[in-house]
């Protein structure tokens, strides 16, 4: 894999002297910033911020790699890369999989060059939290590598000159790697920051407690990783009940709120020329109109296991997603008393047996609504236009409105899950319970509380996952919750109905060279061809 350095310092410079985000991101001018002013405190500041900005670029494409090809979305549409939904066409030569890496390892070298500053640069107060934050984001960006690629290599310093070989680490060596870097952050960094989307203490800590988790589970791993898991999870939960009700998390224009622990942010004025995120797109149903303020398409179609897991008295639904639909698209967001509801999504036996006092809350609005009751034309791949619709991450554009939703990194919710699957695999399923407890009990219905608790009989890693999926269906952690469960295959077969088809005909889709299956991502053939060594393929694509 050979990294070309004009590739990488122009992108460099392009991301770094021009990057904004909200709060503590504020836009360089490029003609006044030189390399060398890294070397000085302002400089340096602006470079950490860069660092943070580079998470953008890993997050700005549609969300296949974290959210295709698993349980609770299918591929709906053409447009879908079918090896990422489908597996059985998942070669090296897929796009989505070469930019994925090729930016990861961009984004890392703007972490090398920024930690390499902070060696130069004039010391001040916040210098050695801000080598912290660089060091927590590669040590992020390696994480993901190694979910997704196994082996591969460790680049830890500024590249300073071409290089025209590189190997391939063990996996084993990279989690090691990955743990020493967050160890020694969480040394360093404080428990809050003055500026929101920093990273703090706490951040680390729910990072790390995944790693330990993730490592569990590998050949490598040990019973004692679980352990561990569990202690920092519960050290980066920091006794912090959930206090928000589920719907607020993802409210427009709330994106800062208590419960999140690390975000990458979207101001109006850093997103004007670009680096926004599309995260919003793939869920459908088709919204593309003018006036509708979205751009929405069925591409990624929620699966009806995911339509089907959330009990009456779980909010979650509504939370995760929209039980209207409205015209405009964006109506329920900027004008809902006026906006006219086109459907209605009826799930609970309460709302089915109370349309009639719905439609009388604003007869106005809701006179001509479709009822769209629960069935089988939700999870019709085919059904462009009437079902509900993820709402997490809507991005609203209109004259008024440029709005692109904050993408959630941590948050506290999942720090609970993370704990509660750390004690129940060491052996503690009591505890499990209580901290999937304090999950449901924010989720519950007013008066139905009891309702949502369970014992540690109810507990295996089915019921975790399922409790993983109402909390975070949508936010990039599913491919990687089934592939650290070794449940990807079994799942996916179950209720991902593309993938079930393939099963069905005679075919495994996952199964590729060498007898191996495709649960790891190719090495792009990219990165093979330009490296003037031997730069080993995965086995299941050789």
């Amino acid at each position: 894999m050979k990294l070309n350095l004009k590739n990488i310092f122009a992108f460099f410079l392009a991301v770094a002297l021009t990057a904004g985000c909200e709060g503590f991101l504020d836009e360089e001018n490029p003609a006044e910033v030189l390399i060398e002013n890294y070397e000085t405190e302002s400089g340096y500041e602006g470079l950490i911020n860069a660092t943070y900005a580079s998470l953008r670029e890993v997050y700005a494409p549609t969300p296949y790699m974290f959210t295709a090809g698993t349980d609770l979305f299918f591929g709906a549409h053409q447009e879908v890369p079918l090896g990422l939904s489908a597996y059985q066409t998942l070669t090296p030569g897929n796009t989505q999989v070469r930019d994925f890496f090729q930016t990861l390892y961009q984004t890392i070298q703007i972490a090398n060059i920024a930690i390499e500053y902070g060696n130069r640069s004039q010391q001040f107060e916040e210098l050695p939290v801000r080598i912290a934050e660089a060091r927590t984001i590669r040590a992020f960006y390696y994480f993901l590598l190694v979910q997704h690629f196994g082996d591969v290599t460790l680049v830890t310093e500024m590249i300073q000159e071409p290089i025209s070989h590189f190997d391939r680490e063990e996996a084993a060596s990279v989690y090691e790697f990955i743990i020493s870097e967050l160890e020694d952050a969480i040394e360093v960094l404080p428990m809050t920051q003055s500026d929101f989307g920093r990273v703090t203490k706490r951040a680390a800590q729910h990072l790390l407690a995944k790693v330990y988790l993730t490592r569990a589970y590998e050949d490598f791993g040990s019973p004692s990783d679980f352990t561990t898991a569990a202690e920092l999870a519960d050290a980066a939960i920091n006794n912090q009940p959930l206090n928000l009700e589920f719907s607020e998390l993802f409210r427009y224009q709330n994106d800062v709120n208590e419960e999140i622990l690390w975000s990458i942010q979207y101001s109006e004025g850093s997103t004007q020329t670009g680096l926004t995120h599309n995260w919003d797109y793939p869920w459908g149903p088709l919204a593309q109109d003018s006036d509708d303020g979205v751009n929405k398409k069925n591409v990624l179609h929620p699966t009806e296991y995911l339509y089907t897991l959330f009990s009456d008295a779980d909010t979650r639904f509504e939370g995760t997603f929209l039980n209207i639909r409205t015209a405009p698209y964006s109506g329920y967001v900027l004008d809902p008393d006026n906006s006219p509801v086109l459907y209605y999504y009826p799930r609970t036996e309460e709302q089915l047996a109370n349309v009639d006092a719905w439609r009388a809350e604003n007869p106005a609005s809701r006179a001509n609504t479709v009822i769209s009751p629960i069935g089988p034309h939700w999870w019709d791949g085919l059904n462009q236009t009437d079902y509900p619709a993820l709402r997490k991450f809507d991005r609203l554009r209109n004259s008024q409105v440029q709005y692109t939703h904050d993408i959630y990194l941590a948050r506290l919710g999942e720090t609970y899950l993370i704990a509660a699957e750390a004690y129940f695999q060491a052996g503690d399923p009591t505890t499990a319970a209580e901290r999937i407890n304090e999950v449901r009990r924010r989720a519950a219905a007013p008066g139905q509380e009891d309702q949502m608790l369970i014992s540690e009989s109810d507990i295996s890693i089915d019921f975790i996952l399922d409790e993983r999926a109402r909390e975070l269906a949508g936010e990039g952690h599913r491919w990687h919750d089934l592939k650290r469960t070794g449940t990807l295959m079994e799942r996916t077969k179950l209720y991902n109905p593309e993938i079930k088809g393939i099963f069905d005909s005679g075919t495994d889709p996952f199964l590729g060279a060498n007898g191996e299956y495709k649960i790891l991502r190719p090495i792009p053939l990219s990165a093979i061809s330009l490296d003037d060594g031997d730069y080993p393929q995965n086995p299941a694509y050789e």
